[in-house]
């Protein structure tokens, strides 16, 4: 009997997002892949990231030049990512980076770049997780899209808050003075991926510092967007 058909026994494989059991070669079950559907890329705005009819480009400027994201942050994608992000399945890396790449591809075409960068995360952060979960994917990523990946250049300051337990403003007010860059880049044309987007204030100030740094344009990918459904800046969401 094979070392693997042993271990399969004890150590089945589960899917990424409802642990039922699967075969060695899959990581969904049938159901949660035909639910696992990315968004319809003609539906986007290609500056800000986020659906035609919640674009934000009217009411806010950026330092990229484009932004896409793989999937929406919510059921299927949302749970297969964090059994990566939290479940700590690094197997999954290529699995995510072949998904955004695919997005690239959709949204910015034949677009070429020189160089790919990871938003960094903090000392404090890569020893909770115990790996840079956003560096592992954007390494693969890279290597699909023939970029060449470029690491240490940004870094991260570790004593603002979490993002994801902030409000908006809170948000754009959390990341100014969080980044910045420790070396000059020799590139005019960069790819920017971070794991998941809501207001795009951690890429928007990193693209800010990387055009500090020597870079003309930054074009920015992530594998999961969560879409605020706001009303433009200046009216009153009357309580919701």
């Amino acid at each position: 009997m094979k070392v693997s058909a042993v271990l399969g026994a004890f150590y089945p494989n589960k899917c990424a997002a409802c642990d039922e059991i699967i075969p060695e070669n899959k990581v969904l079950c049938d159901y949660c892949n035909v639910t696992f559907l990315p968004p319809d890329y003609g539906k986007i705005c290609k500056k800000c990231g986020l659906e035609l009819d919640n674009c934000r480009c009217k009411y806010r400027e950026f330092h990229f030049s484009g932004i896409i994201g793989a999937y929406i942050n919510e059921g299927v994608a949302r749970r297969v990512y964090y059994s990566y992000k939290i479940g700590r399945r690094q197997e999954l890396a290529r699995f995510f980076a072949e998904r955004v790449a695919t997005a690239v591809k959709a949204a910015f075409g034949d677009t070429a770049f020189d160089a790919l960068l990871c938003v960094p995360i903090s000392h404090r952060s890569r020893l909770k997780r115990g790996f840079d979960h956003g560096e592992e994917i954007a390494v693969i990523l890279a290597d699909i899209l023939n970029i060449k990946y470029v690491g240490g250049v940004l870094k991260s300051r570790h004593f603002r808050p979490f993002q994801h337990k902030s409000k908006f403003d809170e948000r754009l007010a959390n990341v100014r003075g969080k980044y910045y860059t420790v070396k000059r880049i020799n590139a005019k044309r960069v790819l920017l991926f971070d794991d998941i987007f809501t207001t795009a204030a951690t890429l928007d100030e990193c693209a800010k510092e990387l055009m500090f740094a020597g870079v003309h344009e930054v074009y920015c990918a992530s594998l999961l967007s969560t879409y605020l459904k706001k009303k433009p800046y200046g009216e009153k969401n009357n309580g919701n």
